[in-house]
């Protein structure tokens, strides 16, 4: 369903299949955990790609379009494009996050999953970087969220995104996407698309958070990445605009209530790590395996 800038609620959608397009590490664990909260469980599909793959997502799609029961979302990884395979209009929505930090955090990632050796190393003299060791190192290396929604071709090489399919994400994106978010302003975002599709106030506690924030990657390194990725720089700007137009639509109400929300959804954090430290100590002390870290912990979260 062709639209721009929506306005329509989660249940004053036309009827609409909302899409969840989660780009990866722009913070989607979080926000899968607040939609499946506010449509019913069975009524959402979850992708369950994990690393998106050629053929993982050729067997999602061979699946689906066997299938022909309507979903009132849909969420996980994903290229663009998956609204012409379901029954009936879709709308779509997505977090954008800053495409240096965003690939580091991905290539984190590989790294403590073993996908990628721990003693890898990018070579700038290589047409590809090094970046062949796993399929989607270099898509998401070369412009990954520009691809995304873009619907580029899997097999596009490494260093070939171009100026045509930024314009095409950005044609797609102001099309087919009710809103766009940010993951640096994720408590801005949540609160704005709360508004556009009318959602319940959901709290979180941030999910999948990347554990390793060093990293090994020289000056020069980061400096290439965030050359390639010229053209997400300016999808990711085109994306701030979107945000701040929807935020001026709303106005002080809105920031009335991200302030309420932000108080708030502190409170919830800290109730949630106090219960969880409690829960650790109650198992350590059960197997008699309480260290001085648990509790300078501990005391650390009661205060």
């Amino acid at each position: 369903m062709a639209r721009k800038n929506g306005s329509a609620g989660a249940n004053d959608n036309g009827g609409a299949c909302d899409i969840f397009l989660h780009i990866p590490k722009t913070g989607g664990q979080t926000f899968h955990n607040l939609i499946t909260r506010e449509y019913r469980q069975e009524s959402v599909l979850d992708t369950h790609c994990g690393l998106l793959t050629t053929q993982v997502w050729d067997q999602f799609i061979v699946k689906r379009k066997g299938e022909q029961p309507r979903y009132r979302a849909v969420i996980g990884h994903m290229k663009f494009g998956l609204h012409e395979i379901l029954p009936g209009p879709a709308r779509y929505a997505t977090f954008l996050r800053d495409p240096v930090k965003r690939f580091i955090s991905y290539y984190l990632m590989l790294r403590r999953m073993g996908v990628v050796p721990r003693d890898h190393r990018f070579d700038l003299k290589r047409p590809d970087w090094n970046s062949s060791c796993h399929e989607t190192l270099g898509r998401e290396l070369d412009n990954g969220q520009t691809r995304a929604l873009a619907n580029a071709d899997w097999d596009l090489p490494f260093g070939e995104c171009s100026e045509e399919h930024l314009k095409r994400a950005r044609a797609n994106l102001d099309r087919y996407f009710g809103f766009v978010g940010l993951t640096e302003r994720f408590d801005l975002s949540w609160m704005a698309l709360k508004r556009v599709y009318g959602f319940r106030w959901h709290f979180y506690v941030p999910k999948n958070i990347n554990p390793q924030p060093d990293h090994s990657l020289s000056l020069e390194i980061v400096e290439a990445i965030s050359g390639i990725n010229r053209f997400d720089r300016q999808l990711y700007a085109h994306a701030q605009e979107r945000l701040e137009e929807t935020v001026r639509r709303y106005g002080v109400a809105l920031r009335f209530e991200l302030g309420a929300f932000v108080a708030c959804n502190a409170v919830h954090q800290c109730l949630h790590h106090c219960r969880s430290w409690k829960k650790k100590l109650r198992q350590a002390l059960k197997t008699e395996r309480v260290t001085s870290e648990d509790l300078t912990s501990l005391r650390a979260v009661r205060r």
